[in-house]
């Protein structure tokens, strides 16, 4: 998560809870160090871990802290629900129904939403006509899903220059034209955005450097060294196993 010293990164655990941390509070380790548990951060219960992170940056403008689930439901809360809770106790964030998870966490305004799934398929919805709702609660149904599929990913669409990339499973990836995914109706099927099994997406432009993590190598290029191409298409090979 990009973040500075300064700011705070608000955790969510699969108990529905958010605990708040200063990002300076946590130990400084390098890119092949273990790092440090969690628990001696905050005061997790015995059965709880943390599944979702996202960073409150000082001077944050952003007016909702937005969720999206693995089940397919989108949940918007004002960001002042979650701005006042104690570092050690956390708050109540969400209600998540039994089976399902938070599949990440945005802080934004009424920007649109593209969202991505496992098996390939996105949708494309606009969030200014769904109402911000109290914390303790589970949200919409943004996306409907296929049995074996479930969400990856939720991405505000800030800069309709940038473009929408997406990483396979088999090391492929491919960026494409924000025009290319159709304004719909939120709780659709939506549509295909990659024939391989999706393992992340991400908005970004030429200039954005992406780090693409595999089993074992790990690889860093920029934006334009993705291929722009169609849709509903594979992508090209940038990492191997």
């Amino acid at each position: 998560i990009r973040t500075n010293t300064i700011d705070a990164l608000l955790l969510f655990t699969n108990k529905g809870k958010m605990y708040r941390i200063i990002v300076d509070n946590i130990p400084i380790g390098t890119n092949v160090s273990k790092g440090s548990n969690v628990s001696t951060l905050i005061n997790l219960e015995n059965d709880e871990k943390v599944i979702a992170i996202t960073n409150l940056a000082r001077g944050n403008e952003n007016k909702y802290v937005v969720f999206i689930t693995k089940n397919g439901l989108f949940k918007k809360t004002s960001i002042e629900e979650y701005t006042k809770t104690k570092r050690s106790t956390g708050i109540a964030a969400i209600n998540l129904k039994d089976g399902d998870s938070i599949a990440n966490i945005e802080l934004m305004n009424d920007e649109d939403m593209i969202i991505i799934t496992k098996k390939g398929y996105s949708i494309h919805f606009e969030t200014k006509e769904i109402g911000a709702i109290g914390r303790v609660t589970a949200g919409v149904k943004a996306i409907k899903l296929a049995d074996d599929d479930e969400v990856l990913v939720g991405l505000p669409i800030r800069d309709k220059k940038e473009t929408i990339a997406v990483f396979s499973s088999f090391g492929n990836a491919k960026k494409t034209n924000i025009d290319e995914f159709p304004l719909q109706m939120r709780a659709g099927r939506g549509v295909r955005c990659c024939k391989d099994e999706v393992v992340g997406a991400v908005t970004l432009n030429d200039e954005n450097e992406i780090l693409i993590c595999g089993n074992p190598r790990s690889i860093c290029i920029l934006g334009q060294e993705l291929p722009l191409l169609k849709r509903d298409t594979v992508g090209n090979l940038m990492i191997k196993d």
